[in-house]
């Protein structure tokens, strides 16, 4: 703790609070705004209230304001009392030290420690689960109490050892885990690419509770807007006939509160972009404590080197001072929050690796492709465990199929205008036999749900967004064909599509068999584990 004292004149929770943890780190706060809006997590109050970044009275206040309190007016007037009452005031300070001095010496003698109170080292019973009394409702979503808090840790490999990831929830032993989940960028028809989707609450109210029931644990975004952020994601305006709301840091919390709930973990995300550095600050600051909160990735595919580290050591920094922990003293791997990345073959790399790994405790990439650790074995650098953070449905080959093609016996993608889904039944029935089997950390399917804006882009992967545009919208067409435009994989990848009411539609791959039933087959065939999660290992 710092030897000064924050002297704040703005009450808990005003809302300068939220502007303070974007300002710049070149300002004149000596400390940098990383550390302006965070503080240790209460364990308590994270199962009663939905701000999990509990923080001092003065930070939250965003007062920057500091005095020593040994040179201060106002702070000496506080502590030197004189008079007749202040004999009695030290008197009773003397005898309430001498008492805490002796319940020390108990605690000692005895092993008994208060929470909170034992020395470093010293083993400490888990946390209490704290179950709401019937009819009591949490805020926000009326959901049940979840524990106050999970963690997460890695274990390098090493000789013949694999790496691991390890999770505890509400302090129960760290045990090895696997997050099985989705890329999730729920882009709704009519919509230009956008970081508001997953935040829309019709929206993950319908998909959530779906990925639960298949035996998914986890989730994985590309970028986020919650009125911090915006400048540093896709948080633009929307398309004409885009249907969507605008999203608050409450809205993200609403979110991943009901996630938790459904025992969905969630991967949080930023893309490179302007403030880059400091949204990350305000993601590890803001929602770092929060248990749904698996870690965050350093950008997804397009990687700012030129701030790479930078964007990882402030990760680390707020993950570990929302958690309660010293970022000096913390090594990456004990952050308590995965810090990974999610980008292409540079990833598995020597080169890459090196120089790019400093702040780095976990690596995702996007092979498209069955890879595991025996065949792929780095050994110059740290053996860190690895996730798929984008393997598609043929197999693990990138491809869209539509349930609405006529038929294409060759199942040739050159020469087939739309690929039916059935053309993936056995591909996709073998990846799914394969991932039962991976020792990965982290396996991912690209994608939840088909993304129409990119059949509606002049470019694969664009946007026609801010172009010159007649009424109609082109991110309203659905590519059916490969004539219709550059994207019909692109538009075409999710294991749903979407209906015109905004309903999700399960693509068929064979009778009776969807990808959807087929994945819930194999993930949801195992009974869950600790804290109601799928994925123990």
């Amino acid at each position: 703790f710092s030897s000064k004292r924050v002297v704040s004149r703005r009450p808990r929770g005003a809302p300068r609070r939220a502007g303070c943890a974007m300002r710049s780190a070149t300002e004149t706060n000596p400390r940098g705004a990383r550390e302006q809006c965070q503080g240790p997590p209460s364990p308590n109050s994270a199962l009663l209230s939905n701000d999990y970044s509990t923080v001092p009275s003065s930070q939250a206040s965003g007062s920057t304001e500091e005095t020593d309190h040994d040179t201060g007016e106002e702070t000496e007037a506080a502590f030197a009392p004189t008079g007749p009452m202040a004999k009695a005031a030290w008197a009773w300070l003397g005898a309430t030290v001498a008492a805490l001095l002796l319940a020390a010496c108990v605690c000692a003698l005895t092993g008994s420690w208060p929470r909170g109170s034992a020395p470093l080292g010293a083993s400490l019973p888990p946390w209490p689960r704290v179950a709401p009394a019937r009819g009591m409702l949490l805020p926000d979503d009326k959901m049940e109490a979840y524990p106050a808090r999970t963690e997460w840790r890695i274990v390098q490999g090493g000789g013949d050892a694999f790496p691991k990831l390890l999770l505890s929830i509400d302090g129960s032993e760290f045990a090895p885990f696997q997050l099985r989940g989705f890329d999730y960028s729920p882009v709704t028809k009519c919509c230009n690419n956008n970081d508001f989707a997953p935040f829309q609450e019709e929206i993950y109210k319908r998909d959530i509770p779906r990925m639960k029931a298949m035996g998914a644990n986890a989730i994985k975004l590309y970028g986020m807007c919650d009125g911090v952020l915006d400048r540093s994601n896709l948080c633009g305006p929307p398309a004409r006939g885009c249907k969507r709301k605008p999203v608050s840091v409450v809205d993200v919390k609403k979110f991943l509160n009901f996630c938790y709930a459904n025992r969905i973990f969630v991967l949080l995300a930023s893309r490179p972009g302007p403030g880059d550095v400091e949204a990350y600050a305000h993601i590890a600051a803001t929602y770092g404590s929060h248990p749904a909160v698996a870690g965050a990735i350093l950008f997804a595919e397009t990687l700012d080197l030129v701030k790479f580290d930078a964007c990882g050591k402030a990760l680390h920094k707020g993950f570990c001072k929302a958690l309660g922990k010293n970022d000096l003293k913390t090594p990456v791997e004990q952050a308590g929050r995965i810090i990974t990345t999610a980008a292409q073959m540079q990833i598995p790399t020597k080169k890459f690796q090196s120089r790019y790994g400093d702040w780095v405790n976990m690596w995702g990439f996007d092979p498209y492709d069955r890879w595991e650790y025996k065949k792929n074995f780095l050994s110059e650098v740290p053996y860190k465990p690895y996730m798929l953070t984008e393997n598609g449905l043929l197999g693990a080959g990138n491809a869209g199929c539509r349930n609405d093609c006529a038929p294409c016996p060759s199942c040739d993608m050159q020469k087939c205008q739309c690929t039916p889904c059935t053309c993936f039944a056995e591909p996709w029935r073998e990846y799914v036999q394969w991932m039962q089997k991976s020792t990965l950390a982290g396996l991912f399917v690209f994608e939840w749900a088909d993304e129409y804006w990119k059949g509606g882009a002049t470019v694969v992967g664009g946007s026609a967004a801010g172009r010159s545009q007649s009424d109609l919208n082109p991110f309203c067409s659905e590519t059916f064909v490969q004539k219709d435009g550059p994207g019909f994989n692109e538009a075409n990848h999710g294991i749903f599509g979407i209906s015109e009411g905004g309903d999700l539609v399960p693509k068929r791959v064979a009778e009776g068999a969807t990808f959807e039933s087929v994945l819930r087959d194999a993930w949801a065939s195992e009974s869950p584990g600790t804290g109601g999660f799928r994925g123990w290992l």
